[in-house]
């Protein structure tokens, strides 16, 4: 079976056998979260707090969809576009030890609403750290496409836009939600807009990067 690609052509043994331990290390950071977080899943005591488990398997679900999500990009981001130098390899941990430090808080925040307490400052954290963890999934998207425009192929000139974008606007959303979310007043409607957002975003990209592509190729 043929290898693919690595992201740098021209790359030497030593930054190849690097590129590759920081994808190997970071997907067992990303596998150690996903799995840390079904081991902490609270398990009622009795048949009459059953009920409990519906916050802590929400979620699970919902971290997961999304840790799932940024281990997609960060594979596609290694395989084409990732550009190794001291800024990308810092900005790669930040993003794992991010990462740990949500399923950290996720814990926190699960707990707390299942009993019943404040849970409005852990929530809180979760979501910032959602939000620093994409932020630098996008920061490392951005820096490969700026550095590797010229040399990628449309394909990955397309995807990686589109996704650094998304990166991006996921970022302000998580930043946006942890600064006003309130266990105590939560509005349904809030749940909804970031839907939206993100479809309108879908929607309107694929226009922009023709343009793009069209006016710097």
């Amino acid at each position: 079976m043929n290898q693919p690609e690595p992201p740098s052509g021209n790359a030497s043994d030593d930054e190849r056998t690097t590129i590759h331990r920081l994808e190997a290390f970071s997907d067992i950071v990303i596998g150690f979260c996903i799995a840390e977080m079904g081991i902490n899943l609270l398990i009622p005591r009795t048949a009459a707090a059953l009920s409990t488990i519906t916050v802590g398997t929400v979620g699970f679900a919902f971290s997961f969809v999304l840790i799932s999500i940024v281990w997609w990009i960060h594979h596609r981001l290694f395989k084409s576009l990732f550009v190794l130098n001291t800024v990308t390899v810092i900005m790669n941990f930040a993003m794992l030890g991010s990462l740990v430090l949500m399923v950290y808080f996720q814990q926190i925040s699960l707990h707390l609403l299942v009993t019943g307490d404040e849970a409005s400052t852990a929530v809180r954290l979760w979501l910032v750290s959602y939000a620093v963890v994409y932020a630098l999934v996008g920061g490392m998207l951005w820096i490969g496409l700026v550095t590797r425009w010229s040399s990628l192929p449309e394909s990955d000139l397309r995807w990686g836009t589109s996704r650094a974008v998304l990166a991006s606007v996921g970022t302000i959303i998580f930043l946006t939600y942890g600064a006003i979310f309130n266990t105590d007043v939560v509005n349904k409607s809030l749940i909804v807009v970031p839907f939206v957002v993100i479809l309108a975003v879908r929607l309107t990209l694929p226009k922009i990067i023709d343009r793009l592509i069209t006016h710097h190729r």
